[in-house]
């Protein structure tokens, strides 16, 4: 009987310890960020090289910049699994996320699985483009944000315009 008692209560000491973390509480808000986020991004708006698309969902533009041409002509669907390249930054140019070329394989996922901003980029190229694109805010993690989930990646404060380079590898068949 003490056994089981000595489980018990390491099991709950635990689960009281696990459920101490701060993965749960949301991130603070910093307005000074959130401020220089949004003149960044407004900011890009005036530069020639950056044409403008609506959203998917009709909640706010993308900027992007065709940095290489590719020579795929399929489609690529909100329901289709791509392989992509990519190297996320923020506006102070800190890199939080990032699967190049020379990192090894490209990331793999479906279209409709990633932040709004990207489904709208993916939508509108093809195997082999290359794109620069910024997504304000409203198109990415938006008020709440994302804690870095592996090591090498930085947590996203809330408000944070996302750049994004980004090339299509592939349309996977599946």
């Amino acid at each position: 009987m003490k056994k089981y008692l000595q489980i018990a209560l390491m099991l709950f000491c635990t689960l009281v310890v696990s459920s101490c973390g701060n993965d749960d509480e949301p991130l603070e808000i910093d307005e000074a960020w959130k401020v220089r986020n949004e003149e960044a991004f407004q900011a890009k708006m005036f530069d020639p090289e950056f044409q403008q698309l609506r959203s998917e969902s009709n909640e706010g533009s993308i900027l992007y910049k065709v940095l290489k041409k590719g020579e795929g002509t399929e489609q690529i669907y909100y329901t289709s699994k791509v392989k992509v390249y990519y190297r996320g930054t923020l506006i102070d140019g800190t890199i939080f996320d990032s699967h190049t070329f020379e990192e090894g394989a490209p990331s793999e996922f479906t279209v409709s699985g990633v932040v709004d901003g990207w489904t709208t980029a993916l939508q509108h190229m093809h195997v082999g483009d290359k794109w620069e694109v910024w997504i304000p805010q409203e198109l990415g993690y938006g008020s709440a944000g994302k804690r870095a989930q592996t090591t090498g990646q930085a947590t996203i404060l809330p408000y944070t315009t996302l750049i994004f380079e980004m090339e299509v590898a592939e349309i996977v068949k599946q």
